[in-house]
């Protein structure tokens, strides 16, 4: 019977503290830093890469519109107007402003008379008479007025008196 007792005389107060700082774990903390610092570097570069190349690009375009720019401005400065045409414009529309004006005035009911006139033209040359002789005719809207050669003072009277009978020529002073 062999009993064998183990005594530990080992205890935790007699074991060695472990340093924090050694130089294995500095080193190997100077590789993970390293190395992290040379990758950022080399994203950095990556990055910087394809920012100059962007830049790159949008030089070459700025150059393409700056020339289409300079091209325009110099289709612009050529592009000034003829003063023949400029002139013939403005008689043309002075021309259409005018024509405009008197068809306004022609088609006009209440203030032209054209209708009215070429009745009383009508009328008047149904009323024929010899012995009298119109020399101007004047018709307005409200009134009329002849003046001429009565070869008899009767005459004018008897002229007159047929008025009546015209549509247009009667009830006027």
């Amino acid at each position: 019977m062999d009993n064998k007792y183990s005594i530990n005389l080992l205890q935790a107060e007699l074991l060695p503290i472990q340093r924090l700082l050694t130089l294995k774990r500095v080193v190997i903390s100077w590789l993970l830093v390293s190395s992290l610092m040379v990758s950022m570097a080399f994203f950095s570069q990556y990055q910087a890469d394809n920012v100059a190349e962007q830049l790159r690009t949008l030089n070459k375009v700025k150059v393409k519109q700056d020339k289409v720019l300079a091209d325009l401005e110099n289709d612009i400065q050529q592009n000034k107007t003829d003063t023949k045409l400029t002139s013939e414009l403005a008689t043309l529309k002075f021309v259409m402003a005018n024509k405009e004006a008197l068809y306004q005035e022609l088609t006009n009911r209440e203030t032209t008379y054209v209708g009215g006139f070429a009745k009383a033209m009508t009328d008047l040359s149904e009323m024929h008479s010899k012995n009298i002789s119109l020399q101007k005719v004047f018709i307005d809207s409200e009134q009329l007025t002849f003046s001429g050669v009565a070869s008899t003072p009767g005459a004018v009277p008897a002229w007159l008196a047929l008025f009546e009978s015209s549509s247009i020529l009667s009830g006027k002073v």
